[in-house]
């Protein structure tokens, strides 16, 4: 079973990201101070650290963790408030950012990604289909400023994707538009923000589209088998 280290002392967070964790059937560990999470890292592996900016001095317990040989290949999350701009420390040695509030929606997609890092293959899950679709993506209020991105996996509820990172918001919902392969209708969709790591990607979860669109993109993701590569379509315009 994979194995994880989660370090933080808010009780509300502890619950939300245990639940889930077990959910995807990995084992976690909690500690709610530093010196407790290194004591355990320097006894245990850990295939995934989780730290909570909440905390103090997040950016050096993280720095300590990774410096472990037993951490040094895990893979870094941060819990994040958007409110607050992220430390160097956590730009250049965290690879999965979630961020706040935090949801059990919300967590899940992010960890679910996490799951795949930690296991260092993609497992597609039922529903899923893994593409290259060019989509444009904006700021919730300024739809019209887009800018170009690349949807690379596909669900009726959410996508992963490809940008650059300053594309990405820290906070609030954007606008997705895109149109699927051999199929003439522009979707849009309003989606928030789950997870992103350091290598322009990140994953992004459907808030609200119309109801049309939504039977076309559900007929298609089933006509589509998980894990076929779909041929590229074009942008949203």
């Amino acid at each position: 079973m994979l194995h994880s280290l989660l370090l933080s002392s808010d009780r509300d967070t502890v619950r939300v990201v245990s639940r889930v964790f077990k959910d995807l059937e990995v084992d976690m560990d909690h500690c709610e101070e530093t010196f407790a999470a290194l004591s355990q890292a320097i006894e245990h592996h850990y295939d995934a650290i989780i730290v909570d900016d909440s905390i103090d001095e997040p950016h050096v317990a993280l720095q300590k963790l990774i410096e472990l040989p037993s951490c040094n290949s895990s893979v870094r999350i941060v819990l994040a408030d958007p409110a607050t701009p992220l430390h160097p420390v956590f730009r250049a040695s965290t690879q999965v950012v979630i961020y706040k509030p935090l949801s059990p929606d919300r967590v899940r997609h992010g960890l679910r990604a996490v799951r795949n890092l930690m296991t260092r293959e993609r497992r597609r899950g039922n529903g899923r289909v893994s593409t290259t679709l060019t989509a444009r993506m904006s700021p919730s209020h300024s739809r019209g400023t887009g800018k170009q991105i690349i949807i690379t996996d596909l669900s009726e509820t959410g996508a992963a994707i490809r940008c650059d990172l300053d594309q990405l918001p820290a906070s609030g919902g954007v606008n997705v538009d895109f149109s699927l392969p051999n199929e003439p209708e522009l979707i849009h969709a309003t989606a928030e923000l789950v997870w992103q790591d350091n290598k322009e990607r990140a994953g992004i979860r459907f808030l609200d589209m119309p109801s049309q669109a939504r039977k076309q993109l559900a007929r298609w993701i089933k006509e589509h088998p998980a894990g076929k590569r779909s041929i590229a379509a074009r942008a949203g315009k």
